[in-house]
């Protein structure tokens, strides 16, 4: 199980080109499983690659986690590393300004990625790594087709929006049910969030037809996660530019 997840890691950090020699990393640790699995594999990356590269893990304390501390504990003693915290107030935010007839997760996740911004670009960190792995691209790609009207995912690596901070996903091959089976092995439980969300149904219901699907297509998956580096642009239905003719 470790082994399939560190090649596949491995490749999808040598094909995005996600991590030279000198980076220095944050790795951003929810203490969900996704979190865990990603901290855990690049450090056992870190003990056999052929570049130096630094890894500093952080958290971004809400206020909805309640057990975070046995994280930091396992962290310490499997993998010799301090997990930093940050105290970001964002459960008194959410408080104060969310709808309370719509889910705070998207608020609270823009609020999450802006400390992590803040922190790598005033740090100087290189890059900031997230635990999102293949089926979160895919589901994200449906839910953008569907919902949005817009193609595009999840990136295995880029750029944020002001160009300030580059973000890469080193599970980008791994399938949700190979963290979760590597998570397994790793006698270590989630750390356990109280915070107020509530289901995404959207994401729900490409979930479950992607499973309904998979029963007769058991790579479907790795077909649309494929299917997003190899676009034929002539087929889109883009609209030409137009453009002014000579009188």
């Amino acid at each position: 199980m470790e082994k399939r997840v560190l090649r596949k890691t491995g490749t999808a950090v040598s094909d995005y080109r996600m991590i030279g020699h000198g980076d220095r990393i944050l790795v951003a640790v929810s203490g969900g499983k996704d979190s865990i699995v990603l901290l855990k594999v690049l450090y056992e990356l870190n003990r056999s690659a052929p570049v130096e590269f630094e890894l500093v893990p952080v958290h971004v304390a809400t206020g909805f986690e309640k057990d975070f501390h046995r994280i930091q504990d396992w962290a310490l003693e499997e993998l010799g590393v301090t997990i930093r915290v940050f105290q970001s107030g964002i459960g008194e935010i959410l408080e104060k300004v969310a709808d309370p007839e719509k889910s705070p997760c998207a608020l609270c996740s823009r609020l999450r990625r802006g400390v992590l911004y803040t922190m790598a670009h005033e740090e100087g960190f290189t890059a900031i790594a997230l635990g999102h792995h293949l089926d979160d691209i895919v589901e994200t790609f449906l839910l953008r087709c569907f919902y949005t009207g817009q193609i595009g995912a999840m990136a295995p690596s880029r750029y944020s929006d002001d160009g300030r901070n580059r973000v890469i996903r080193p599970l980008a091959y791994c399938r949700g049910d190979l963290v979760q089976g590597y998570f397994d092995t790793l006698r270590i439980a989630p750390v356990r969030n109280e915070c107020p969300r509530k289901p995404d149904g959207k994401r729900e219901w490409v979930r479950n037809r992607l499973s309904e699907l998979e029963k007769e297509h058991p790579f479907i998956k790795e077909s649309v996660f494929s299917a997003l580096s190899n676009i034929d642009m002539k087929s889109l239905c883009l609209r030409e530019e137009r453009r002014a003719h000579p009188h």
